[in-house]
């Protein structure tokens, strides 16, 4: 019953995925308002810091830092990447950094963690749709490999980029910027 119990909250998961995918495609222009993506940041802590589990995690983030975006989208994409880095983490030796600073008159938010890294022949791929690199931590896990094409449609919709370096055996790091 279990499994069946978490099959269904995976397709269920996936169905919302998709609806959000395809909303993105037909509505690129989201709703931006000027706001302190730093206090969003911030409010997001304890629930960062829950999902973290005994992982370390450091949040640096400058004061003061303003630019056009949406809260909830954007909650989701630090979400997203934040709940990657934990997935690709390992519970106890884990290490994630979320930081965000203002960058070539715009803002950088990156979250870099000490996973086993991706390889350089998956690393073009990574913000494709449905595309997992196919480690067993990722069967593990599930996940449709939406979540990244999800953010980069965000991130797109905001006018921003996403990027990603990696090291195999040494973690990634993948860096917002916001206009």
């Amino acid at each position: 019953l279990n499994s069946m119990h978490g099959e269904s909250v995976r397709l269920t998961k996936l169905v919302h995925d998709l609806l959000l995918l395809s909303k993105l495609d037909r509505t690129p222009r989201i709703e931006l308002k000027e706001g302190r993506l730093d206090e969003v940041i911030r409010d997001m802590e304890p629930q960062l810091r829950i999902l973290a589990g005994a992982r370390q995690f450091d949040l640096d983030i400058e004061p003061q830092i303003e630019c056009s975006f949406n809260t909830d989208k954007m909650k989701q994409v630090v979400l997203n990447l934040f709940h990657n880095a934990v997935q690709h983490t390992e519970p106890e030796k884990g290490q994630i950094r979320l930081s965000l600073v203002k960058k070539d008159g715009g803002v950088q938010l990156t979250v870099r963690d000490n996973g086993p890294g991706i390889s350089e022949s998956h690393l073009p791929h990574v913000f494709d749709r449905f595309y997992r690199s196919d480690s067993s931590r990722t069967r593990k896990y599930g996940g449709a490999g939406l979540g990244l094409a999800i953010t980069k449609s965000i991130v797109n919709a905001h006018g921003g980029t996403i990027s990603v370096e990696s090291k195999e055996g040494e973690g990634s790091v993948f860096i917002i910027w916001l206009p």
